[in-house]
């Protein structure tokens, strides 16, 4: 799978909160059982957003990946095993 075709895969919008302090998204693809979480740090006193940190997991092993390269790569090695 190349990153073009990673990045096409659609996710669906499943789940968030927002709090005081936080705000929290998942997205989630069934079908090829991956997983996507963005945090993002709120101030709600003054309406400033951070930047959001992403989480990538593959859902039938549970690894959990910090960036799509790393992810990519897990799904290649699968694909070779």
């Amino acid at each position: 799978m190349t990153l073009e075709e990673l990045r096409a895969i659609p996710l669906q919008y499943t789940f968030g909160y927002s709090a005081d302090t936080h705000a929290i998204r998942q997205y989630v693809n069934i079908e090829h059982g991956l997983a996507k979480q963005v945090y993002t740090p709120y101030d709600k006193k003054t309406g400033e957003r951070g930047v959001g940190e992403v989480t990538y997991k593959m859902t039938d092993t549970g690894e959990e990946f910090v960036n799509v390269a790393d992810l990519l790569a897990a799904i290649n090695a699968r694909k070779h095993a």
